[in-house]
């Protein structure tokens, strides 16, 4: 009953603030989820056994003509969506999410038949993460505050009913804290859904029956733009747990911008980890028969990395590459992976959100600032 009060408190809120914006293109949508938790390490064995149940309560506000940052890409939606999900297991718990997502749309919009990829990122919050005294079998999960990625691919059909969609398909969540605290293996989920969303604008709907027009690239040569950027946060290491540890990262790269979307990378990071010094101390302690292990390698890294943007805006979707050549103490693997968004204020500076990972096991969430000069 008290989650039936909150999704009504939640969706009359939403309503009412549609109402206040009637003169422009809103929609919101319910999504029912079943699903399954994935495997994806053989020691979550034992919790890769649920099936997780429950809803998306999404807000969106639909691009026209006038956005014309987007129109590009076939007129997306964007919005705000909110994610509870019962993960059908006492050592899991539930989630609680909120994230900011993105809907690209497949073909001529004016259609009543649509498939649409939809992406979201935000955070999460889990009632039951590891505890060493109390849950200590929940390893997926070492703290409360979560990071929360989703990809949905779904089919829509328009116009059932006065202003009313329907839809269905499938997505993948995944949820960690980026060994903020640990322990942190992760937690990944498939789930089918299916929902109905209400256009507020129904009655004056965007017309879809034109095309977006074409950006027209000039052959103009974009210049090069050297980008300065320092990031920290804070993780930990999976032997040393319940202990957290700063890092800074300082990045230099330089980016080429090849069209309207899309613009490319390439540069050098330095990483001052502290929980990686703890670590080399501690295994030096633990194993002191390996040779390699005497405590007295550098802590610090230093790498090259090529990434690219994906200009939505004042947002930018990033994904980079990067592989050590400074790598004085072998941790994970020698290469890494970070996605994450961006947010330009103005034409130089900029802020970002990013997940690390090696091989999809993630050391850190970073968050940076940078100018672009």
């Amino acid at each position: 009953m008290k989650k039936l009060v909150f999704i009504l408190f939640l969706g009359l809120n939403l309503y009412a603030y549609s109402q206040q914006e009637k003169n422009k293109h809103f929609a919101v949508q319910v999504d029912y989820l079943y699903g399954k938790v994935l495997k994806h390490k053989q020691k979550i064995s034992h919790l890769a056994v649920s099936h997780p149940e429950g809803f998306i309560l999404s807000l969106y506000h639909k691009t026209t003509a006038k956005d014309s940052n987007l129109v590009k890409y076939n007129y997306p939606d964007y919005g705000y969506s909110f994610i509870y999900q019962d993960l059908k297991n006492s050592m899991l718990g539930e989630t609680y999410a909120l994230q900011v997502n993105y809907t690209f749309y497949f073909g001529n919009r004016a259609k009543k038949n649509l498939l649409y990829l939809k992406l979201g990122q935000g955070i999460a919050y889990n009632t039951n993460p590891f505890d060493l005294e109390n849950n200590n079998k929940n390893i997926v999960f070492g703290s409360h505050l979560l990071a929360n990625t989703t990809i949905g691919f779904n089919y829509k059909r328009k116009q059932l009913l006065n202003g009313f969609d329907a839809s269905i398909g499938f997505m993948l969540s995944h949820y960690s804290n980026g060994l903020i605290k640990s322990p942190n293996v992760g937690l990944n989920l498939f789930s089918i859904n299916t929902g109905i969303s209400y256009n507020f604008d129904y009655e004056n709907p965007i017309d879809y029956t034109l095309t977006p027009s074409k950006v027209v690239e000039t052959q103009q040569k974009y210049p090069l733009k050297l980008n300065l950027q320092l990031s920290g946060g804070l993780n930990s290491s999976t032997n040393v747990v319940g202990k957290q540890f700063p890092f800074y990262v300082a990045t230099v790269y330089a980016d080429k911008r090849l069209n309207s979307k899309s613009i490319l990378q390439f540069g050098s990071e330095v990483f001052f980890s502290k929980f990686l010094k703890e670590l080399i101390k501690y295994n030096a302690v633990a194993f002191p028969e390996r040779p390699a292990e005497d405590g007295t390698a550098d802590y610090k890294r230093v790498s090259l990395l090529v990434g690219h943007e994906l200009d939505v805006g004042n947002f930018a979707i990033i994904t980079q590459f990067g592989y050590y050549v400074y790598y004085p103490y072998k941790y994970e693997t020698r290469y890494y992976e970070r996605i994450g968004v961006k947010r330009h204020f103005g034409n130089k500076w900029f802020a970002s959100a990013t997940i690390k990972a090696h091989l999809f096991l993630a050391e850190s969430i970073d968050l940076g600032i940078g100018i672009r000069l």
